[in-house]
């Protein structure tokens, strides 16, 4: 048992988690994709192990083709990827923001006198102050995330936000889809193929969904069978990229028989001819006589089923497995079309699309009536540059009118980069749609509009205290039993629910009317008072104007805020805030930063119309989610008590090892 001691402890190495580490990790990170940030950035050049080489702008592929070392770096990596697929945007802002907050902690803790972080501890190792502190601040921005922003948002924020809806039915005019989507492709393609791209995207969104009403579901299933509804071809222009109506499947048909009219399609999993027995089951055969009958039987049923396909009108078969000759034969001369191999995600899709379930041919239905079929206006060859493909023109019976998108580009690289943006469209769209709602807030009512903030700030500052004092005893007492240093090692990450009340903005402010009318210069709707957060279609002119607004909100609340923490907490955020700005800024003349932010808390401050300096709308969903994202991150960094590398995996035990040996 010692000697395995002993070699574990060779085998690995821990050690203890350093915030000014942390901080060069995510800067390093920032560092490479922060030069390709918002319409004005660059490209990435990246060189792929094959040799192949790729110009990028999208951040998610630059930070995962990295080869990073740290496990911290490819932890905030891993939490980029994962709110990147759920969003399909913010990879870049995402590691830039983090890397600043993570260099605004670090400053707090280094400045030690007056720091609410280091109060609380006098006493111990240089190691366990360090901890106690970072797990202050964990808890200080949970009770921050969960109970202080969505009040900002919801009362403050929310009088600026601008509806996508063109009414208060729901619809949305294509201008307002493409502004929001060319917005969306400036950040991610080159400029060449970013008016191409959103027509692209714009066009797709229309004619999939036939009603308003069907919108959230034909996003979900445009987002879960992407890989199903594109293609790629190779060795032709980017401007040969094109929508076309019905599904493609990647594949030539085994059999081809050209048929006119609606045309009926069954789709069967199993072989049509069988095996003389069923899986399972054993069949005994005594005579090669008794063989070649059953043989014969087989064959005589085979041509039954496919018989019974063409007297029932079946045109096309598609079948998830490779069918036998015997079946290609009979089909060839029933003049029905089969096409073979179909992944298990397709026919998921076309029984999704169609409503119907697969055909399995067994003796009692083989004369029966076939009812599970699917109705095409066409089903016939498609031939894209040296590719040839099936061409199936689906008539809609869901809430979905079956189209598909064929990417063309010079190389592969470019393909794949148009189709992954394209795919983040879509997913950002599906954001676009969702609300925030306040069921676990503080609620707030006041009689005067003028004083309602105030009065909403006095009541989070008392839940603020109140929940502080609760987490922090929660954590102490978890936390620090006793002095003793080896009390570190048994400890275990305390995590603290933080259950807030409803909050309830406040009605009155509402019905004074909106400073801020948006309606005079701009096309969209401003939305009106409702107990959500973030309502549906909620979108915010692009230039940093979140990031501003959200920076200028928690500045005074801070100002107004009694729990020393969460005043700290709310600087350092707010601050950070303003790198994604800055860096949108850099290199204009005419809109410089100090400018544009000087021209914004201006108008803020005298309730003025917010100053459009770009083009081009941005959902405000997405960006609440990126912020809360980011946030969730920071706390599981600063969570970590040991990083312990393995450098080799642990070798058997060996016999003369014992208890006994300790």
């Amino acid at each position: 048992m010692l000697a395995c001691a002993r070699r574990a402890v060779s085998m690995a190495s821990a050690a203890s988690l350093d915030l000014g580490q942390l901080a060069q990790e995510a800067e390093a990170l920032a560092s490479a994709v922060r030069g390709a940030l918002g319409p004005r950035g660059g490209q990435v050049l990246l060189t792929r192990p094959t040799g192949e080489t790729l110009f990028t702008r999208d951040g998610r592929r630059v930070l995962e083709a990295l080869s990073l070392a740290p496990p911290t770096a490819r932890m905030m990596v891993a939490c980029v990827s994962m709110h990147h697929s759920m969003t399909g945007d913010g990879a870049k802002t995402f590691i830039i923001l983090l890397a600043k907050l993570l260099r605004g902690l670090q400053a707090v803790l280094d400045k030690r006198e007056g720091s609410p972080f280091c109060e609380d501890i006098q006493r111990g190792e240089r190691h366990q102050r360090s901890c106690h502190s970072l797990k202050q601040i964990s808890q200080s921005i949970m009770t921050f995330q969960t109970l202080l922003l969505d009040h900002v948002m919801a009362q403050d924020l929310r009088k600026h936000f601008l509806s996508a809806f063109s009414n208060w039915e729901g619809e949305i005019s294509r201008d307002t889809i493409e502004s929001i989507l060319e917005a969306y492709f400036c950040g991610r393609i080159g400029y060449s193929d970013q008016k191409l791209l959103s027509q692209l995207s714009s066009d797709f969104y229309y004619k999939c969904i036939p009603f308003k009403n069907d919108r959230n579901e034909m996003l979900n299933l445009v987002n879960e069978y992407f890989v199903e509804l594109h293609f790629a071809v190779t060795g032709l222009p980017v401007s040969n990229s094109r929508i076309l109506e019905g599904l493609i499947l990647p594949r030539d048909f085994a059999v081809y028989c050209p048929a006119g009219g609606d045309i009926r399609i069954l789709i069967v999993t199993e072989s049509i001819h069988s095996a003389l027995s069923a899986p399972g089951l054993e069949f005994v055969i005594n005579a090669e006589a008794q063989y070649q009958a059953s043989q014969i039987w087989i064959t005589k049923r085979t041509e039954a089923i496919m018989k019974h396909l063409q007297n029932s009108n079946i045109k096309v078969l598609l079948s998830s497995v490779k069918q036998q000759e015997i079946v290609i034969y009979y089909a060839k001369i029933n003049g029905i079309s089969i096409v073979e191999c179909l992944s298990s995600e397709e026919i998921s899709l076309l029984c999704k699309i169609t409503g119907i379930s697969p055909f399995i041919p067994t003796w009692d239905n083989i004369h029966s009536e076939i009812s599970e079929t699917m109705i095409a206006k066409f089903c016939q060859p498609l031939v894209v540059g040296s590719k040839r493909f099936v061409h199936l023109g689906l008539t809609r019976t869901c809430t979905f009118q079956p189209h598909c998108v064929i990417f063309c580009g010079p190389v592969h690289g470019v393909t794949e980069q148009h189709a992954s943006a394209f795919h983040g469209a879509f997913k950002m769209l599906q954001q676009l749609f969702k609300a925030v709602d306040l069921s676990d807030g503080c609620e707030v009512q006041s009689e005067n509009p003028n004083n309602s903030s105030k009065a909403v700030h006095c009541s989070c500052d008392q839940q603020l205290k109140t929940c502080m004092a609760e987490t922090e005893k929660q954590f102490i007492d978890s936390s620090w039993v006793g002095e003793n240093p080896s009390s570190m090692t048994a400890k275990e990450n305390t995590t603290t629910s933080v259950v807030s009340k409803e909050i309830t903005a406040a009605k009155d402010f509402w019905k004074a009317g909106n400073p801020f009318n948006y309606e005079k210069s701009y096309k969209y709707t401003v939305q009106s008072y409702t107990n959500l957060v973030i309502q549906q279609g909620s979108v915010l002119p692009v230039g940093g104007n979140f990031e501003i607004l959200l920076h200028y909100y928690l500045h005074s609340y801070a100002k107004q805020c009694q729990e020393p923490k969460i005043t700290v907490v709310s600087t350092v955020i707010a601050e950070a805030l303003l790198s994604i700005p800055k860096i949108l800024y850099r290199t204009t003349n005419k809109n410089s930063f100090p400018q544009v932010y000087f021209k914004a808390t201006s108008a803020l401050r005298t309730n003025q119309q917010l100053p459009m300096s770009q083009q081009g709308l941005e959902s405000v969903y997405c960006k609440y989610q990126l912020v809360v994202s980011v946030l969730h991150c920071l706390t599981k960094l600063l969570t970590i008590d040991l990083i312990i590398g393995i450098r080799r995996l642990p070798q058997k035990t060996e016999d003369n090892d014992s208890e006994d040996d300790l």
